[in-house]
């Protein structure tokens, strides 16, 4: 990194927390008879009880309020946490007009509690469309289609790398496989990302002083890693055995779930909204919820950002090759070949759209995702989709929108780093058209607080 681009980063760090402190202060905010402070722990009521209720729909809970209800083993009906949701937001609601900083925080609670309601009634049974759900529970939805014309543009350049006779989906099966990591090596290997990563990201983020990670390796998961964030700067870190993994996708989840992705996400809105600004409600998260697409679609693009293509060559050929015992030659395009199969990913969401609609079956949604994303193994997606539903939004299309408005704009002093540290330290906001860049925090810094 160049000396101007670590002084304009130093500069934007800086100014986002002077602006922070500014319009964070801790009066309480009252209109229509509540306060957003009261707003806040009754959210983290409803969170809290709806992550007793079913566990995927809360990814963490840290603070002494959700604690507190865990600890209680309260378990509301569903019916209960959905008018409970529906109440809070409709005083929410009436609280409109309010101004600057108390807005933003309004409008948060406001976009969450519609993702909580949203969330019981569908474990309730209510019949939505994949659209209506994302909407509801994302703040977005995902255009109709792909681009035919960029997924065999693509292909085209697999087929041209890929060795071997037989489908391409078969060859890149088996090319894939030739860089599988043994399990005895894993561990190894995957510190070494993991090391990497979190250098690449202090060079440009200033973590909590204190912040720590914890690594386990578990079996029978629907995911292959999953974060917990347990708050105070701690992130335990499950990675699951039973997937195959690969160097590409290790140094994709030590990035993903660590260094700058969730861990490091986490523990600094921990350190600026919760202690800093005493914005409790950003204390837990629930699974399908506007702020979980922000958080996914900003740890899925972790790794583009904190190794640049030929920092990544250099780490998985010269450090990681190694450690797993590969041959380094090859390393070149093997990393090549691992990229775009990725960019197929926009296949994902159109396919999850027609599987949960009930417009394609289990088999032919199969076919689909391993014919035209190359899947491996395309029924361990579906199966997630069983689960998850429409959570396979945002690490696509998700993480889409959020490559784009991590690119620096003309005029804009912000490099990519930049950009990424402000998203990481801001309050949520989502427009109607879902992820948009907003000068984030000094145009609304005189207006509330």
């Amino acid at each position: 990194m160049s000396t101007a681009n670590a002084k304009i980063e130093r500069v934007a760090f800086v100014v986002l927390a002077s602006v922070l402190m500014l319009f964070g202060c801790r009066r309480t905010h009252r209109a229509q008879g509540v306060s957003l402070e009261d707003a806040a722990k009754e959210y983290i009521k409803i969170a809290a009880e709806l992550g007793q209720r079913d566990q995927d729909s809360l990814d963490y809970a840290y603070g002494p309020e959700a604690l507190q209800i865990r600890d209680s083993g309260s378990q509301p009906a569903m019916r209960e946490i959905e008018a409970a949701s529906d109440r809070l937001e409709t005083k929410l609601e009436q609280q409109r007009g309010s101004q600057g900083a108390a807005e933003m925080r309004r409008e948060f609670l406001v976009q969450q509690t519609k993702a909580l309601a949203s969330r019981a009634a569908l474990l309730l049974g209510a019949a939505e469309s994949f659209d209506e759900e994302t909407r509801q529970s994302f703040g977005v939805v995902v255009p109709a289609g792909v681009d035919a014309r960029q997924i065999a543009h693509v292909q085209r350049q697999l087929n041209a790398l890929l060795p071997g006779g037989g489908s391409l989906a078969a060859r890149y099966a088996r090319y894939d496989a030739a860089f599988l990591v043994t399990p005895a090596k894993v561990p190894t290997v995957l510190q070494a990302a993991m090391q990497a990563c979190r250098e690449a990201t202090l060079a440009h983020v200033p973590l909590p002083k204190g912040e720590s990670v914890t690594l386990a390796y578990v079996h029978n998961k629907p995911w292959s890693a999953y974060s917990w964030y347990r708050g105070a700067y701690h992130s335990e870190i499950d990675i699951n055995m039973d997937y195959g993994l690969t160097v590409d996708r290790i140094v994709n989840l030590a990035c993903h779930e660590a260094y700058p992705g969730h861990h490091t996400y986490n523990s600094l809105r921990e350190q600026e909204l919760v202690q800093r600004q005493g914005w409790i409600e950003y204390s837990v998260q629930p699974t399908y919820s506007p702020q979980s697409m922000i958080s996914e679609a900003m740890a899925n693009e972790a790794a583009a950002v904190a190794l640049p293509a030929e920092q990544r060559l250099a780490l998985e050929r010269d450090v990681l090759f190694p450690l797993a015992g590969l041959e380094r030659r090859e390393a070149a395009r093997y990393l090549q070949v691992e990229q775009l199969a990725d960019a197929l990913h926009s296949v994902e969401p159109q396919v999850a759209r027609e599987y949960l609609d009930g417009r394609m079956e289990f088999e032919r949604a199969s076919d689909a995702l391993e014919r035209n994303a190359l899947m491996t193994h395309p029924e361990v997606l579906l199966q997630y989709m069983n689960e998850y539903r429409s959570y396979v939004t945002t690490y696509t299309y998700g993480r889409d929108q959020m490559a784009a408005l991590l690119q620096p704009q003309q005029g804009d002093e912000l490099t990519r780093w930049g950009r990424y540290l402000a998203w990481m330290q801001e309050p949520v906001r989502l427009s109607e058209r879902g992820l948009e860049w907003r000068q984030p925090l000094a145009a609304v810094a005189s207006g509330g607080g």
